[in-house]
């Protein structure tokens, strides 16, 4: 079970009360594109919120001035299918139209509602005793530009989740048995139920397939290469091989919507995954790890940073490596609970190498290894089966 934070304001939280779902969005588009549309979908952000899994929490949070931040919940992701869905562009809310589409949705019900939220200061402003205790995942999120879904790492969420408690002794209003439905006073700033609930009233369909996008972008890095050697000028490139030829965040997508649920991705996310999250913010500067997971095998914790490339590496992924694992650690950064050098397991995917490239690739892997300050790169190579819709791993020894 993961915790997510869906980000509202004054005006979008009452409606996400009133019809119970969360979401993620971009911004409007006055009139809708005319390439493929796996071209605009805004793939990072639907990587996000295809995080979630039926039972996981959500906490929603208020955005605004200092006086009006908070978090509020706690709720649940309902038991449905499909998990999330789609709305396209230009259909807002119905009959609430907005300026920001919330164009990716989840359904959700109440677990352990809670009347009063936090303020953000008491969240994220007030240090606690023990660094471990900061709320680093939505610090750095604040640093780093906004998201609409955040994952909490599992000792965040508990601390929030207490801080919601805490702040309300205990009581809630609601939980996983109630049958009414919920309103937002904003005057007083708190959630209230209502005797009945509202039934959500746009449609619940999804329907992309990553693997084909891939496809189409690797077919068309032929025509932006062309267009790159014949013109020599990037910016008279068409519009959507400019913005398509990297598929870097397709594959993330991929790898989000399959952990758990495709057993043949085991082998690089790990066996028995109890917690995972996409671009899991990694310090104050810019970087982030692809995906991260957390697996429990035989009592035994197992912390899995995984980066994805959509090119064939270079010996500069090592330090890039290096650089995570030394912020995750508990012999060093110290950000990631029971991390040490024994149980982190550094993985990288990427499509095959050049020939030519790779003993100095492999040396760089060795060089590394020796440190042991984690345990030994793993690294997979992946082929995609277009004709069958498909994508294959194979572990490489070196």
């Amino acid at each position: 079970m993961k915790t997510h934070i869906f980000i509202v304001n004054d005006f979008t939280f009452p409606i996400h009360l009133k019809y119970l779902f969360a979401g993620t969005g971009a911004s409007y588009r006055k009139e809708p594109i005319k390439e493929p549309i796996w071209v605009d979908w805004h793939i990072e952000l639907l990587a996000d919120i295809k995080r979630v899994r039926s039972g996981d929490l959500v906490i929603f949070y208020i955005e605004g001035s200092r006086e009006t931040n908070g978090f509020y919940g706690i709720f649940k992701v309902k038991n449905q299918n499909p998990l999330v869905h789609h709305l396209p562009f230009g259909d807002g809310f119905k009959p609430e139209n907005l300026q920001n589409k919330l164009i990716y949705r989840t359904l959700i019900e109440p677990y352990e509602v809670y009347s009063d939220g936090v303020p953000e200061w008491e969240a994220l402003d007030k240090l606690p005793i023990y660094s471990i205790e900061v709320l680093w995942s939505l610090i750095y999120r604040k640093l780093k530009g906004k998201r609409g879904c955040t994952p909490l790492l599992p000792w965040e969420a508990q601390r929030l989740i207490d801080m919601i408690r805490d702040r309300n002794m205990g009581r809630f209003i609601a939980n996983s048995q109630f049958q009414g439905g919920f309103d937002w006073d904003a005057e007083k700033r708190i959630v209230v139920t209502t005797q009945s609930t509202e039934i959500y009233p746009m449609p619940t369909n999804y329907d992309f397939n990553p693997v084909d996008a891939i496809c189409y972008i690797q077919e068309n890095k032929k025509s932006y290469e062309y267009y790159l050697k014949t013109t020599k000028h990037f910016e008279v490139l068409p519009q959507y091989l400019r913005r398509s030829r990297s598929y870097e965040n397709y594959l993330q997508l991929y790898f989000v919507e399959n952990i758990g649920l495709d057993h043949k991705l085991n082998p690089i996310v790990g066996n028995n995954v109890i917690w995972f999250g996409n671009e899991v913010s990694a310090g104050v500067g810019m970087q982030k790890i692809d995906i991260l997971t957390v697996c429990q095998n035989e009592g035994r914790k197992e912390f899995r940073i995984i980066e994805l490339k959509d090119e064939p590496v270079k010996p500069d992924i090592v330090k890039q490596i290096e650089y995570y694992v030394s912020w995750a650690s508990q012999n060093s950064g110290k950000h990631l609970q029971d991390a040490y050098s024994w149980n982190i397991q550094p993985v990288i995917v990427a499509p095959p190498l050049i020939q030519r490239n790779r003993k100095d690739i492999f040396d760089e892997f060795r060089r590394y290894n020796q440190k042991k300050i984690s345990l030994p790169i793993l690294y997979f190579e992946f082929k995609v089966d277009c004709e069958a819709k498909n994508m294959v791993f194979d572990q490489i020894d070196y």
